[in-house]
């Protein structure tokens, strides 16, 4: 299995090491959350989990068979998406 870490994913100053700490500690998980913005691209998931210094990021992936995880996205978790992840607790 390979992380790949796209340049779009860093474009908030966030690292791979805090986009994949994110990934492991996920505390919050939605797989096809969304449709794809790219031709011929998986649905993406998104996952919640926190950076290495704690702060709560939103990490959007899609996986390449065979498994090869795609990171597109990674910033701080945005109001819509706690208000999503309330939604899914009660």
């Amino acid at each position: 299995m390979a992380i790949v870490f796209l340049e779009s994913a860093g474009r908030h100053g966030l690292t791979r090491a805090d986009a994949v700490n994110a990934l492991v500690y996920a505390t919050w998980k939605r797989e096809r959350f969304d449709v794809s913005r790219v031709a011929g691209a998986p649905a993406p998931t998104l996952w919640v989990g926190t950076s290495l210094d704690g702060v709560t990021l939103e990490v959007m992936t899609y996986v390449i068979a065979p498994d090869d995880v795609v990171i597109f996205h990674c910033m701080l978790v945005r109001d819509k998406f706690r208000r999503m992840m309330e939604g899914e607790r009660r």
